[in-house]
């Protein structure tokens, strides 16, 4: 649980690269992780932050804001090798992130961050099945 929102942000971002790594040793591949924040302002606060310098150019933002006829192409990449994308809680219910990566899959598959407290149970349901979609592999994780 982290004390300030500095601390959370360096406590995203290292849970981010641990998470980015193979499950499976040797092959290589830096596996996709989405991370949900609870609003807009959170994920930009986040996303211009220090936190994510190094890694800013390559991440991907998903807000309410995203025009609809991107919507598609945005949830496809989020689920590539490597990819970081951030999005808001929205997106944790009823979007279908579906991974086509056997070689991804087979390093560990998309790996989920919930940074915040879900308003209710089954919303942190939803968000945990975005990781693992119809039996692939995936991984969820919260970071408070």
């Amino acid at each position: 649980l982290s004390r300030s929102q500095d601390e959370h942000f360096v406590d995203l971002r290292q849970e981010i690269d641990r998470r980015r790594k193979p499950l499976n040793s040797g092959r290589g591949v830096s596996r996709a992780v989405m991370v949900f924040f609870e609003d807009s302002k959170t994920l930009m606060d986040f996303y211009t932050s220090d936190a994510i310098n190094s890694i800013r150019e390559e991440t991907r933002t998903v807000t309410e804001e995203i025009a609809p006829e991107e919507k598609a192409s945005a949830f496809l990449k989020a689920t590539e090798q490597g990819a970081v994308t951030l999005l808001i809680r929205d997106y944790g219910r009823g979007t279908d992130f579906k991974c086509f990566d056997n070689v991804m899959l087979d390093a560990g598959g998309v790996h989920v961050i919930q940074a915040f407290y879900a308003s209710d149970v089954a919303e942190e349901i939803q968000i945990k099945g975005r990781a693992a979609r119809q039996g692939t592999q995936g991984s969820y994780s919260m970071v408070l």
